[in-house]
């Protein structure tokens, strides 16, 4: 309707609200623990066409005490690595975590928090179904973080897990949850509610360095918030609305000179 200029003005326009929308999304998820804000991008394409491109920014969001035994947060990159109910493995900065009634430390959806182990060591048992010539059945043990009702949990910045016996004061080593880093985080597949998934792009979860002399501490007691910096979004959501403004008053404009063009060709007739 309004020719390749109009067209292109008209497309600058649906950016803008994407990047508007964008910005919202943001700010509504401040107080959303673990959020990481995102950034989108606009590409041309050699056909023409705008092609938007959604990243995630995973610099360090603000910690906040809530005291909860629970509550984790990581200080410096990296991921908590959970196990969703298909059995794959997920990640995520969300360390509001809880025990199920046997114990096993849990996100809140009920996702298994892993440990970090050594590798499963097959369990052999006797088995005596006559269907089975050897006699054998083998099972491989997955370990779990199960905490036992009578201790008290004590998370180091290692992540090492102790359960400490309120009576005696006795400290006993329970495991050690597992966090692991992506080469290329930015590359991981959001799958909703903090969780993301490994991808191509992001490459494989890699080991790191956990502990008071590495650049990722464990923090019991506290969460993460959004790494939102609402001063910052409002800033773009002013700048965004300006140029909404002055792309409007342009498509008018556009609009009026296709209605004047067009009462002239038909006058002309």
């Amino acid at each position: 309707m309004y020719g390749k200029m109009g067209y292109q003005v008209s497309k600058a326009t649906q950016n803008s609200f994407a990047l508007l929308s964008n910005a919202i999304e943001n700010i509504s998820n401040i107080n959303s623990i673990g959020y990481k804000k995102g950034k989108s991008s606009f590409v041309e394409t050699l056909n023409g066409e705008i092609a938007k491109y959604e990243t995630r920014d995973f610099s360090q969001g603000p910690l906040r005490k809530t005291g909860g035994l629970f509550d984790m947060a990581l200080d410096g990159p990296g991921f908590f690595e959970v196990e969703l109910p298909n059995g794959q493995r997920a990640y995520s900065r969300v360390g509001r975590f809880k025990l199920t009634g046997e114990g096993e430390l849990v996100t809140d959806e009920g996702y298994r928090v892993i440990p970090e182990v050594e590798p499963a060591k097959p369990v052999i048992e006797s088995n005596n179904s006559k269907n089975n010539e050897l006699g054998l059945n083998i099972k491989v043990n997955t370990a779990k973080l199960t905490i036992p009702t009578e201790l008290v949990p004590e998370v180091q910045e290692d992540g090492t897990v102790n359960g400490i016996n309120t009576v005696t004061g006795e400290k006993t080593k329970i495991g050690k949850i597992n966090v692991v880093a992506f080469n290329n985080p930015q590359g991981l597949e959001a799958i909703g509610r903090g969780f993301y998934l490994p991808t191509d792009a992001s490459g494989s979860a890699l080991e790191t360095d956990v502990g008071p002399d590495s650049a990722t501490n464990v923090k019991q007691g506290y969460v993460e918030f959004g790494n939102v910096d609402i001063a910052a979004e409002f800033i773009n959501i002013t700048q965004i609305k300006n140029l909404l403004s002055a792309q409007i008053r342009l498509l008018k404009t556009i609009d009026k000179i296709y209605e004047n063009v067009h009462y002239t060709i038909s006058k002309s007739v």
